[in-house]
């Protein structure tokens, strides 16, 4: 077998390998280990706002361990470069991060950023042009089919290549999702509980996906429960 030499050319299909995975940088695995070291963490553009922002509430302690193993542990979460187009500097308030600068140098620190692709972008696409509805038994006279925001569906469709073309099977999509039980009519569509609206989920490959992906909030801090005495 002939070796490589110094003034050998890569061939497209090998240069456009390279180009993708500087994009898609995936986990090494561990060579004393069958199991790669990282965490399976894909993070909601919201939670690192909130985090940033100090706005997380009683989920705060979660999101920092999840942070802090990124950082200490070197494992790996993932987060859509999305992100950055959410960092307006108009918008931003000093708080945990002093400056802008330092909180997007903290992001490209800390976490993988995940570029869509074209075929990730088609994904986007059809997520935005399916029509979430729940049941009709359950569903109001006048409730229509709600759609999917393109930001959502660029960071599920992101998560889902993760997943995929990562082979990172265990994926969780961590998210803060605000919408109660009984939200507004024809409001925006709660990733969290996408089932509830995909009742023709089988016959669209991309919302049954979407659906079996994992997708949870932080968890909140857990307090004691007061002890009561038997009557």
């Amino acid at each position: 077998m002939r070796l490589p030499q110094a003034g050998d050319v890569d061939s497209p299909q090998a240069t456009a390998r390279k180009m993708e995975l500087e994009m898609h940088p995936f986990p090494q695995r561990d060579a004393r280990s069958d199991r790669p070291a990282c965490d399976h963490h894909f993070l909601h553009t919201n939670v690192i706002l909130r985090h940033a922002s100090g706005a997380s509430g009683e989920a705060e302690e979660h999101i920092e361990k999840i942070l802090t193993e990124a950082a200490v542990a070197k494992r790996r979460v993932w987060v859509s470069s999305i992100l950055f187009a959410e960092l307006r500097p108009s918008m931003f308030v000093p708080g945990r991060f002093e400056t802008l600068d330092g909180l997007t140098r903290y992001i490209r620190s800390l976490a993988t950023l995940v570029t869509p692709d074209p075929n990730t972008m088609q994904r986007v696409a059809r997520l935005r042009d399916a029509k979430w509805q729940r049941p009709e038994a359950v569903r109001a006279a006048d409730e229509r089919p709600r759609t999917m925001s393109l930001g959502d569906a660029i960071q599920i469709a992101s998560a889902l290549w993760v997943k995929e073309a990562g082979g990172v099977s265990d994926l969780k999509f961590v998210m803060f999702d605000d919408l109660g039980a009984n939200e507004a009519r024809g409001g925006r569509l709660s990733l969290l509980r996408l089932q509830d609206y995909a009742e023709d989920a089988r016959a669209n490959s991309d919302v049954m996906a979407a659906v079996r992906l994992t997708r949870i909030q932080p968890l909140h801090q857990a307090r004691p429960v007061p002890q009561r005495e038997p009557v």
